[in-house]
């Protein structure tokens, strides 16, 4: 969970490079529901999230949402993008009020002259990102209540904040839908495996908006992984 810990993309920057930056690309800001991609558009640069939350999520054979990722201020979309070739895998869609700055292949090089620990720095997130990718696939095959568990965990460390006691809430409304197709599994596994958390003790709250007690919580899930 490391990653979770470290300072967004343009935390790691200073105030001048900020400053640069958002001059070079100007940010867009966008709404709830848009889209800043869809799967198959080519992906000519890179998008530096500002602020609030953006969805990347595809469709199964069978049109069922899978959700990828949601990624929060200072992550980063489209890394691909030197490819020539390269185009966006999935949709990014605008959970909330999203604000983000738009790196375009003709303005890497600007960049790279002008702020040259920039490229340094984007080097960096990218492997606390590939970090947290490798982390996904190790429990890709787990019991949905781990996957559930790991991914509350997650969105309280990357969006929650601490609400006394030990809990925690997760800063995002999300539908148990959403968890469902975030831990890819169906809604009625997910509702199940959510009242055994709050049958722990581990979990309150309900449409959308969830506490979670971390500690707790962590314990719990190593205990059913040496269990199964």
């Amino acid at each position: 969970m490391d990653y979770l810990r470290q300072p967004g993309f343009m935390e790691r920057l200073s105030e001048h490079e900020r400053t640069r930056l958002g001059q070079i690309c100007p940010p867009n800001t966008y709404r709830r529901g848009d889209y800043l991609f869809r799967a198959g558009d080519p992906c000519g640069g890179l998008t530096i999230v500002i602020h609030g939350q953006v969805k990347l999520a595809r469709l199964s054979p069978s049109g069922q949402e899978r959700i990828l990722f949601i990624a929060g201020p200072g992550d980063l979309l489209g890394t691909n993008f030197l490819d020539p070739d390269a185009r966006f895998r999935s949709d990014g869609v605008c959970l909330g009020e999203v604000v983000i700055c738009p790196v375009s292949r003709v303005h890497v090089e600007q960049v790279a002259r002008e702020l040259p620990n920039v490229p340094l720095r984007l080097a960096e997130v990218l492997s606390r990102r590939l970090s947290h990718l490798e982390d996904q696939l190790e429990i890709a095959a787990e019991p949905v209540l781990l996957r559930l568990g790991q991914a509350l965990l997650w969105l309280v460390g990357r969006f929650g904040h601490e609400v006394g006691e030990g809990w925690h809430e997760v800063g995002l409304e999300l539908r148990q839908e959403d968890l469902a197709a975030l831990c890819g599994t169906s809604r009625v596994t997910v509702t199940h495996s959510l009242g055994l958390l709050r049958e722990q003790g581990l979990l309150e709250g309900t449409r959308g908006s969830y506490r979670v007690r971390c500690g707790g919580l962590e314990a719990y899930l190593q205990a059913v992984a040496w269990q199964e």
